[in-house]
């Protein structure tokens, strides 16, 4: 055994020994990790769902959890995972610096999507669809599915009504969304979202594409004024998982719980994101900003600049064997209905 698995084994028996009373040895023993902490809306889902399963199986399964990333980081979530530094992990495939292109890159497909359940929708019926998708993350099996909420145009000075108002203006913006600016006269900047705040401070940016929680978490209602719902889609992705053998050694009766609770733990995921956004759009309303919804045949049109790059992908996943193209057309499509 490893030092890190020695590791892990000695930690995990140490915060079963902290509970007073007598402790029964759980008939399976499974660690947990994430990147995030018990207080953070995913992680307060992954905490529930935790004791859900050690409820559901009647104390035969126990998790010990890790947080913080102290197990595996974001980044490199899978391929750890798959190596089996832990048993079951919070990944984020879509951040991966390669490979799972299909992770990766489908996200830039839902553009013009404005309702997070909806991409969920369809994102979860293509990977019922197309094996593809689970066949890249060969090694684990999802749990879990994270659907990003949509961010939306933060702005200094004026309200964007018109495509016409991002002309000149300076937008921090994730790369995926800089195509779509440029072609409307903005100059789209990616800097890291900590170096944000002073410079929407001190005008060198004119605005920020971020979701209604940044209002309250980055405090950038202390320096906007305003709030355009231009979306801006974050995707689909599998977010939690477990190693594969990790799950070949569950007995079916418990592989059964893991995945009759995959719908609750991707809704709990959701619930407990959408609460942050909730909180983030009142203190927006607390500090003096101004909401305005965008008239769809803008956000129309606005979709549309996302298309070019969005094919672009989609034959880069042709040409690996994979059907790009179909898949972007799918999603399209939906959206149409």
């Amino acid at each position: 055994m490893t030092i890190r698995k020695w590791t892990i084994a000695l930690l995990a028996a140490a915060g079963l020994g902290l509970s007073s009373g007598t402790v029964v040895a759980a008939e399976i023993e499974l660690t947990f990790s994430t990147t995030y902490t018990p207080t953070h809306p995913y992680g307060r889902a992954d905490e529930e769902w935790i004791k859900r399963i050690h409820e559901q199986t009647d104390g035969r399964v126990n998790i010990t959890a890790f947080w913080g990333g102290s197990l595996i980081n974001s980044r490199e979530g899978i391929d750890e995972l798959n190596a089996g530094v832990a048993d079951i992990s919070y990944i984020a495939p879509i951040y991966a610096s390669s490979g799972y292109d299909l992770s990766r890159l489908t996200p830039q497909f839902f553009y013009g999507y404005d309702d997070a359940l909806e991409v969920l929708e369809v994102y979860k019926k293509l990977w019922d669809e197309y094996p593809q998708f689970a066949e890249e993350l060969e090694g684990a099996k999802v749990l879990g599915y994270n659907v990003g909420t949509p961010m939306h145009l933060m702005l200094r000075d004026k309200a964007l009504n018109q495509l016409a108002d991002l002309q000149g203006l300076r937008i921090r913006s994730a790369v995926d969304f800089i195509g779509a600016l440029t072609a409307h006269g903005a100059e789209g900047v990616t800097m890291p979202m900590t170096d944000t705040y002073p410079s929407l401070q001190r005008g060198v940016l004119d605005g920020v594409i971020a979701p209604y929680e940044a209002l309250k978490s980055l405090s950038f209602a202390e320096v906007v004024k305003y709030y355009s719902e231009l979306p801006h889609s974050r995707g689909a992705y599998p977010s939690r998982a477990i190693n594969a053998n990790a799950w070949a050694k569950l007995p079916e009766d418990i592989q059964k719980v893991f995945e009759d609770n995959i719908d609750w733990w991707t809704k709990a995921t959701f619930d407990y994101a959408q609460e942050s956004e909730d909180a983030g759009r009142e203190y927006g309303v607390q500090h003096g900003v101004q909401f305005n919804a965008v008239d769809p045949a803008v956000i129309a049109e606005y979709a549309k600049a996302f298309e070019p790059a969005a094919r672009e992908t989609a034959k880069q996943l042709d040409a690996k064997g994979i059907p790009g193209t179909e898949i972007h057309d799918k999603i399209r499509a939906a959206l149409n209905k």
